[in-house]
């Protein structure tokens, strides 16, 4: 009986474990540039936020697949996509804690004529620094003003996400660094 009661008991608590764990989400942001060195950065429908496209990932596609569905929303064929970033966002949302692997690409944009897709109400082209001062979140400037403006490496780091006093709010939790690949 004991020995039965210690299974329960230990089943109970690895169900109700498994029931509270935090879901670690992936977020995939695709930044396109054009030949002038410009950036896309695109207006959500019915909101004021501007943002640079991205999905999150699920478990039907790939992360390239998704990748290139971001893409072909906008019309363009992505020919070569660079990895600039890994980050850990966690955010503080109404007494709430989520966190989130935020990966950053970069694609060339080829040219041709921009589709804007259903959810997006405008899109523009504009430089690094003006894309900065129109981007709506905090967390996604940061991020962008690493790996942009030091395109040359791969970053890494953790940002928190809040809001305080109705304004979005971010901050660094841990310091930008460079990260490494090794093959061997």
């Amino acid at each position: 009986m004991k020995l039965f009661l210690s299974i329960l008991l230990f089943s109970f608590f690895q169900y109700t474990s498994a029931q509270s764990v935090n879901e670690i989400q992936i977020f995939n942001r695709l930044i396109f540039q054009n030949s002038n060195n410009e950036i896309l950065v695109v207006k959500i429908k019915n909101t004021d936020f501007w943002v640079t496209p991205g999905l999150y990932q699920n478990s039907e596609q790939t992360m390239r697949q998704g990748l290139d569905s971001i893409a072909m929303t906008y019309g363009i064929k992505i020919k070569e996509l660079k990895l600039n970033g890994i980050f850990t966002l966690n955010r503080e949302l109404n007494n709430k804690k989520s966190t989130s692997i935020r990966n950053i690409f970069t694609a060339t944009y080829p040219g041709g004529k921009l589709k804007t897709p259903e959810i997006i109400e405008k899109t523009k082209w504009v430089e690094i620094d003006e894309a900065l001062t129109i981007i709506s979140f905090p967390h996604i400037n940061l991020m962008l003003d690493k790996v942009m403006k030091e395109d040359n490496k791969v970053w890494g780091g953790s940002l928190l996400q809040f809001r305080d006093n109705g304004s979005w709010k971010s901050k660094i939790t841990e310091e930008f660094y460079e990260l490494s690949v090794i093959c061997k």
